[in-house]
């Protein structure tokens, strides 16, 4: 095979069935596609050996490790194409994805593709989508591509290794960053567009967030002497977050309504990432040091 697309899925067959849909109607045909199943317990084992029995779809299952990361490698150690594209079940591609990602990987080693927010007219999805999904910036600015988007060369994962399957978040800039360290160059690709549903929910957002924020410990515990964490004495974890830089980041939606609780929004995801940090530094204070969270 040429090209091999991962999906990483723990319990959501609709999103499922969206993702691989979209991937099996492609104009390519030299591809395959990976589901790595994360050992899920509802009907979403059930969806994956289905679409596992037609000639382009392999299953493969991690339930050792509860992570989006190791599920990544066990698709990763599964996939038989030199380029390998990663996308989140849930999310959807236009038919031209796999031909797009293997042309213009050519020379390339790591690329990340645009991403689309689409949602329902709900406060939360609108403030989502008015917010946006700012690959380009990660990739030119923070040195990592969001793993849902993310395409890379077998040679790449040669030299570097794959995922660190013990981070439950932050896992896609750590991976960033060590190509980066080795001498890759980070791409952006802002002509393949990508599709993935806005979180229309407070609840959805402040899980997500608390996640991100045990990552950012995990970062700290495993990655040390690599990354600057900021301690969580540091006033800066608790004020709000700085209003011009937050109208900056904006597009051109929300009305004079909205904008003061999307401003509000904004700084209950700051505190719910503080606050997942906190708790990841309490547990880490309370289990030996060679512990390791299963997330």
């Amino acid at each position: 095979m040429t090209t091999s697309v991962v999906v990483p899925v723990y319990n959501d067959p609709e999103g499922l069935t969206t993702t691989v849909e979209s991937l099996l109607d492609q104009t390519a045909t030299d591809y395959e596609i990976v589901i790595a199943d994360n050992g899920s317990t509802d009907d979403t084992a059930r969806v994956a050996r289905e679409f596992a029995t037609t000639d382009r779809v392999r299953r493969v299952v991690e339930d050792e490790i509860q992570s989006s990361y190791a599920a990544r490698n066990a698709g990763i150690d599964a996939a038989d194409g030199d380029v390998i594209g990663f996308v989140d079940a849930d999310m959807w591609v236009e038919d031209d994805y796999v031909a797009a990602i293997t042309e213009r990987m050519g020379d390339r080693s790591y690329m990340g593709c645009r991403v689309e927010l689409v949602g329902d007219d709900s406060t939360v999805a609108r403030y989502r989508r008015a917010t946006g999904f700012p690959v380009e910036k990660y990739v030119t600015e923070a040195g990592f591509a969001p793993t849902c988007c993310l395409v890379v060369h077998r040679r790449l994962l040669d030299e570097i290794g794959d995922f660190d399957a013990r981070l439950v978040s932050n896992g896609d800039l750590e991976f960033g960053r060590r190509a980066s360290e080795a001498g890759f160059e980070l791409t952006y690709e802002p002509e393949i567009p990508m599709y993935h549903p806005a979180r229309s929910t407070l609840r959805a957002v402040l899980a997500q967030n608390v996640r991100i924020g045990h990552g950012r410990e995990q970062i700290r515990r495993f990655h040390g002497d690599r990354f600057e964490v900021r301690a969580p004495t540091n006033p800066r974890n608790y004020l709000p977050v700085n209003p011009v830089g937050f109208l900056d980041s904006l597009d051109a939606s929300g009305s004079a309504v909205e904008r003061p609780l999307w401003y509000g929004l904004a700084c209950v995801q700051k505190w719910a990432r503080t606050a997942g940090y906190l708790r990841a530094r309490r547990r880490d204070a309370v289990y030996a040091p060679g512990y390791q969270e299963s997330g």
